[in-house]
């Protein structure tokens, strides 16, 4: 597939997601795909076999909760408090990277413990210059209470009770947990294992572009 061909899926992708970036935003997601695959030729980062299945996969996916995390984060401005968003377990940047380029608006904390892929998201900020990004090499349990009003992450962990009382504490009071999760019944499984930490969530189906028929929820959770 030719270049152009790869950047008019992701600007097709866009367009599917209603989500009208500027040009600067979107050569700075191609910059953050040609660098993913960069690295990935020595140390397999993220899976994806080229451009047009990781910007599909991870940055397309990643941006599919934008209207339901910008909701969220205009609930919390509304409240009078500042929007400090967490990408819990950020490995290579997802959807930490490609959320801080759709929001400068917003401070986002990609947290991550392998210094490796810390000195990767590092060096991905800076290139990109993500003012409103920035990296904490720390384990997630080393974090300090209530650093967060959003907290999102794709693939950290699955919600059993350690990981859930994690991320609450994180967490701060009113603010939300926004995970990327897939299949229905495996959500409501994990939920109901928590079900006397976290009562109550709320489901929202999400739509991936070219992934049509994959299932995608973002799965919201109030502290």
């Amino acid at each position: 597939m030719s270049a152009q061909a790869q950047e008019s899926k992701l600007r097709e992708g866009l367009a599917k997601l209603a989500l009208s970036l500027s040009d600067g935003q979107i050569a700075a997601l191609e910059s953050y795909t040609a660098q993913v695959l960069e690295f990935n030729k020595g140390y397999n980062l993220m899976k994806a076999e080229n451009r047009s299945e990781f910007e599909v996969n991870h940055i397309l996916d990643s941006l599919a909760a934008c209207q339901a995390i910008e909701s969220l984060a205009k609930e919390i401005s509304a409240s009078g408090k500042e929007v400090r968003i967490g990408d819990i377990g950020s490995g290579g940047g997802c959807p930490g990277i490609p959320l801080a380029v759709a929001f400068p608006q917003y401070t986002f904390t990609l947290v991550e413990r392998m210094e490796k892929r810390c000195a990767f998201l590092e060096q991905v900020v800076r290139s990109l210059n993500l003012k409103n990004a920035k990296v904490l090499c720390l384990q997630a349990d080393k974090v300090k209470p209530e650093s967060f009003s959003i907290e999102v992450f794709r693939a950290f962990h699955p919600f059993d009770t350690k990981i859930t009382k994690l991320l609450l504490g994180m967490l701060c009071k009113g603010g939300y947990i926004a995970a990327y999760k897939a299949r229905s019944e495996k959500i409501t499984a994990e939920m109901e294992a928590i079900s006397f930490m976290v009562p109550s969530y709320k489901k929202i189906a999400l739509t991936v572009p070219f992934l049509e028929d994959h299932e995608r929820n973002l799965v919201v959770i109030q502290k």
